[in-house]
């Protein structure tokens, strides 16, 4: 998925390599969680393809992949509490976790399949 208009991938390198925490924009935001939601997708098709629906496995890839990009993951975090929109997105990003671990069916309101998710990305998994 490419960045929105205006948000190029060099700007978004420019802002995940920053020593500082910088002041992103909500377009910068929502770029960053689609590349975020680009790589768990990627990260959660190999796990579905390994060992299936296992909700540890999916809370451990997601922990994984959020260590690996620990810098994306923060102003992911940050950015949550000040952007309607983002919050709405990183639903999207719940509910695909609580599908990917057969938690939610596509038949569950999105909110509704959004708790399943977000209880497993805070489950603490060995």
């Amino acid at each position: 998925m490419a960045p929105m208009a205006g948000t190029s991938y060099a700007e978004l390198n420019e802002l995940l390599a920053s020593d500082t925490t910088p002041s992103v924009t909500e377009e910068q935001l929502l770029a960053l969680q689609r590349r975020w939601v680009a790589a768990l997708s990627a990260r959660l098709d190999a796990v579905l393809e390994l060992v299936g629906c296992d909700p540890d496995e999916v809370a451990r890839a997601w922990r994984k992949l959020a260590a690996e990009h620990a810098t994306l993951r923060g102003l992911l975090d940050a950015g949550v509490r000040r952007s309607p929109v983002l919050a709405d997105a990183q639903r999207a990003e719940l509910r695909m976790l609580a599908l990917a671990a057969g938690l939610a069916s596509l038949d569950d309101p999105a909110e509704e399949a959004a708790e399943p998710g977000r209880s497993l990305r805070d489950r603490r998994v060995a």
